[in-house]
C-alpha cells in the first residue's frame, strides 16, 4: 500500500501504462513476503507457487485491469468538476 501511495503521489494514477506498472509492482511487493512466509511455513520442498500465487493471479490481474481502465478516467472527470 505504501508503494502504491508513493506512485500515486507522483502521478502514476493518471496514466494507463504508469498505473498498470505501479499496481503490478505493488502486487509483487505484497506477494514476495507472503510467498517467503508460506515457503518457510510449509517447506520449500512443497509447491509454494501453486499454493500461494497461481490461484490468485487471474483475480489480481482482473482487479488491476479494472483499476487501470477506471482510475485515469475518474481523475479526468474529477478535474472537469473542479473547473
Amino acid at each position: 500500500a505504501t508503494a502504491c501511495g508513493w506512485f500515486a503521489e507522483r502521478g502514476f494514477d493518471r496514466s494507463y501504462t504508469k498505473l498498470f506498472a505501479a499496481l503490478l509492482v505493488g502486487n509483487i511487493l505484497l506477494y514476495a513476503p507472503g510467498l517467503l512466509w508460506l515457503g518457510s511455513l510449509i517447506g520449500w520442498d512443497k509447491p509454494v507457487l501453486e499454493y500461494g500465487l497461481y490461484p490468485f493471479i487471474l483475480g489480481d490481474l482482473l482487479k488491476i485491469a479494472m483499476a487501470v481502465l477506471l482510475l485515469p478516467s475518474a481523475w479526468k472527470y474529477v478535474n472537469r468538476l473542479k473547473q
